[in-house]
């Protein structure tokens, strides 16, 4: 997915109400995400806790944009990866 295409699907998910410069910052994050699924791109601690569905872990390292953001989060991986993301997070 392109960073267009998801900052678009993010923009029409935004119940949390983050504005414009927030989505740009959650959207590329979530560009992260695809790069490190489908190209093995390397994460940080926030993003890494993110795939591996590890909510604590996530709260903690949140900056103040992504905790507003985890429900998004949530969605991106749900309706836009292939299901064995979290096997791949989990080194399986």
């Amino acid at each position: 997915m392109e960073l267009t295409e998801i900052r678009e699907y993010l923009e029409r998910n935004n119940e949390t109400g983050l504005n414009s410069n927030e989505l740009d910052h959650v959207a590329m994050c979530c560009e992260h995400i695809s790069r490190w699924y489908y190209e093995d791109y390397p994460l940080g601690g926030f993003l890494t806790a993110v795939v591996r569905n590890n909510l604590i872990e996530a709260c903690f390292q949140a900056d103040d944009i992504n905790s507003k953001a985890l429900k998004l989060y949530a969605y991106f991986l749900t309706w836009n990866l292939p299901g064995d993301w979290r096997m791949k997070a989990n080194g399986q």
